[in-house]
């Protein structure tokens, strides 16, 4: 770990959870730890003391569960300015899931203690968090009725919007291609949306056909992520 170091100037896009937020941000950092990891690395176990939050920076995280055959089940993946490990530190409960980085991150850790003072301190913050959590609790219910109602296809195509919602929500014309920013394999696709690997594979290369999106090395393009969103959910 390192120490922190003051800012006066964030970048924040409409996706961050410190969006119109810059000084609230510059709080917490003062009041967290600094950690850069590496690829692969875990961040907490399922029933490690949830006795923090965390802030991402830079990268990807990955927050998953293990079944008890041992398989993997990815339940969220956090991209940079995305807030995770809230929930049990809030309640003061154990992880529910385990935490790994995708790639290399840098993130911000705050204790529960502090955490807990700086709500205290900016109502706007604590609003902040019960809408995230609102729409985490939102997102776990359409998993179910997704894998209980929809084709594989609208499944896949809901996670790529996911995905790639952060770059969605900072760009001011949806009709414009967006690149999905993922290290996901084509298997972890598949775990996320209940399918398997070669199905994905299948349905992926139809898309691409149906000109709906692009497949260029370990990057999938939206080709018209708005009219992608009014497929789906209007």
């Amino acid at each position: 770990m390192e120490a922190t170091t003051k800012h006066t100037h964030w970048h924040l896009n409409k996706g961050d959870f410190f969006w119109e937020l810059a000084s609230e941000k510059e709080e917490f950092v003062g009041l967290s730890i600094k950690r850069n990891l590496k690829k692969n690395q875990s961040i907490f176990l399922e029933e490690d003391p949830g006795d923090s939050a965390f802030y991402l920076e830079n990268g990807e995280v990955k927050i998953f569960r293990i079944s008890t055959c041992g398989k993997e089940s990815i339940v969220f993946i956090r991209h940079p300015g995305e807030m995770f490990g809230l929930a049990e530190a809030i309640s003061n409960k154990n992880r529910a899931c385990n935490a790994q980085t995708l790639t290399h991150c840098t993130l911000y850790e705050i204790k529960r203690r502090e955490l807990e003072l700086l709500l205290s301190r900016h109502y706007s913050l604590a609003k902040r968090v019960m809408e995230v959590m609102g729409k985490r609790l939102r997102y776990l219910g359409e998993q179910v009725e997704n894998l209980m109602v929809c084709d594989v296809t609208t499944r896949l195509l809901k996670l790529l919007i996911y995905l790639s919602y952060t770059s969605a929500l900072d760009s001011d014309v949806l009709n414009d291609p967006i690149t999905v920013s993922t290290h996901l394999t084509q298997e972890k696709m598949a775990e996320m949306i209940g399918s398997c690997q070669q199905t994905v594979s299948e349905t992926l290369k139809q898309l691409e056909q149906d000109g709906i999106i692009n497949i260029s090395k370990k990057e999938i393009t939206l080709l018209n992520p708005g009219e992608i969103m009014a497929r789906l959910y209007f």
